[in-house]
């Protein structure tokens, strides 16, 4: 072999080494980029998920009063209502439907009560914040009398740092049973108030200006019609929000505005194609009975 030939190859070589030196060089900082990019996101959830759970439960800062006058008072001013409210978490609304105004000390105990924040899964994706005592057990916090056509609303569960939440409708007040939508593979069904109960927080709201028939009405409607249905987040985006009588998807929020919806009552306050637990919370048409683990003053 020529030296011209020996040299030629040894260029070649050179170049190959080159070549695979410079490959393996890009396949490195390709591999460290998609770490840190890895990294950021794991690490972007992490913060998104402390930040959720800090937010996850209120518990007043300001001080526990003594109830006792209230509860030997005849007859409550707006100033006492306004009081009770931020003391237990009951409007006006929950304080009337009390049998014994005395109830008032337990509901503000659980207003007050701090507890021990852990987690459960509410769905394959979806951990919810729940509470339990100083000794590891449950906590249940004592839920306001209920009517049928009441709703519940929950910010506790959250899916990769979106605090989504939960709700469902009454439909049967007396024996506490609530109909929900709790997430992919699921069909809406009958659930208990005691899952909303054992929350960090929950608030529980009621349709204004409408009779207790006509609210009746509309849960019974629900239970009737809106059970059976396949779950989808997506309900409102790729096919259409209002549904009528025959609902072929739902989520939870949107189950409850259906339900409402089909009587007239649009509960969504921004009206957007995806109603939220959020939206809910916030529209004028509905008034709080309970606040429990929010700020009474803000709310959501």
């Amino acid at each position: 072999m020529t030296a011209e030939r020996l040299d030629s190859l040894s260029r070649r070589q050179r170049a190959l080494v080159k070549r695979k030196t410079r490959g393996g060089a890009f396949a490195l900082a390709f591999f460290a980029v998609f770490l840190c990019v890895l990294l950021s996101v794991v690490i972007g959830m992490g913060l998104a998920m402390a930040v959720v759970e800090n937010s996850a439960r209120f518990v007043p800062s300001y001080e526990k009063l003594d109830l006792t006058p209230y509860l030997e008072k005849e007859t409550l001013s707006e100033e006492d209502y306004e009081l009770l409210y931020h003391q237990t978490g009951l409007t006006r609304l929950g304080v009337d439907a009390l049998e014994d105004r005395s109830e008032l000390l337990d509901y503000q105990e659980n207003f007050f009560f701090e507890g021990v924040k852990t987690h459960e899964m509410a769905a394959e994706t979806t951990p919810r914040c729940v509470l339990q005592t100083e000794e590891g057990t449950g906590f249940y916090a004592k839920v306001v009398p209920l009517q049928e056509g009441d709703i519940l609303v929950t910010s506790t569960c959250h899916t990769f740092g979106w605090r989504n939440g939960h709700a469902a409708i009454v439909v049967d007040a007396e024996s506490r049973r609530v109909l929900e939508a709790t997430g992919p593979g699921s069909k809406s069904s009958l659930g208990t108030v005691n899952w909303f109960a054992h929350g960090a927080n929950f608030l529980v709201l009621r349709l204004k200006d409408a009779s207790r028939e006509e609210r009746k009405e509309i849960a019974s409607w629900a239970g009737n019609n809106l059970r059976g249905i396949e779950y989808s987040l997506f309900t409102g985006f790729f096919n259409a929000k209002d549904q009528s009588s025959a609902p072929e998807t739902t989520h939870c929020s949107h189950l409850v505005w259906q339900a409402f919806k089909r009587f007239g009552y649009d509960i969504d306050s921004d009206g957007g194609p995806l109603v939220t637990c959020n939206d809910i919370a916030r529209s004028e048409l509905l008034e709080v009975v309970q606040v429990y683990g929010f700020d009474p003053d803000a709310l959501w």
